[in-house]
């Protein structure tokens, strides 16, 4: 599915280019389940992104932390599940870890290629991906945080009206994948950018706003 964008105006000092400037969006795609039609949701984009990494038919190890302490240990996963599972950590107000400020918590994707899963539903942990490759839910009305280190690979998803600031480190690469050309992503960092909406599998290079002199 294409996307046609119009080109905007900006008075001096307003950046111009990028996610944000004003232009014309595309709406959701349409996908079919089970003969029925649906607008794509971040449901559908996650599972055509775990298939991609994984397969489609790939096994799942479900982890709810009971603490802090344990979602800190889960969210390592160098080794890998046993039997070629993927592992999946869901996180929310409850057990997501703390960090001071300018803190990240560590995500490590196993050595092997696999994806590991972050599912954070509530609550606001400052999250970094600083070692393979993560498939990041973000799903929080607190708003979601994530960083990419060197690299790293993550792959963010979110709704269209959910708030997600991310950097990525020179090295790093990030794909933000929403269901909706509108979205409230803020992407920062020299790292590799990628956007991609609704049914378009097509990864976008993603440009930073530039800035005019007064």
């Amino acid at each position: 599915m294409g996307m046609s964008t119009s080109t905007a105006r900006q008075p001096r000092g307003i950046p111009t280019g990028g996610q944000f400037a004003a232009a014309t969006h595309s709406e959701p795609g349409i996908v079919l389940t089970d003969g029925r039609a649906e607008f794509v949701t971040e449901r559908h984009l996650y599972e055509r992104e775990l298939a991609a990494l994984a397969g489609p038919d790939a096994d799942i190890e479900e982890k709810y932390p009971a603490t802090k302490t344990e979602a800190r240990r889960l969210l390592k996963n160098t080794r890998g599940e046993d039997g070629g599972k993927i592992r999946v950590v869901r996180l929310n107000h409850t057990n997501a870890p703390d960090s001071e400020p300018g803190e990240r918590v560590e995500i490590v994707g196993p050595k092997d290629g696999r994806p590991i899963v972050v599912d954070v539903t509530s609550g606001l942990p400052h999250l970094k991906v600083t070692s393979g490759t993560a498939i990041i839910r973000m799903r929080s009305g607190w708003g979601n945080s994530i960083d990419v280190g060197p690299g790293a690979e993550a792959i963010v998803l979110a709704a269209a009206d959910t708030k997600v600031t991310t950097d990525c480190d020179e090295g790093g690469k990030l794909t933000l994948v929403c269901p909706s050309a509108k979205n409230r992503f803020r992407p920062f960092g020299k790292g590799e950018i990628y956007l991609s909406n609704g049914t378009d599998t097509d990864r976008i290079r993603y440009e930073h706003p530039v800035y005019e002199p007064y």
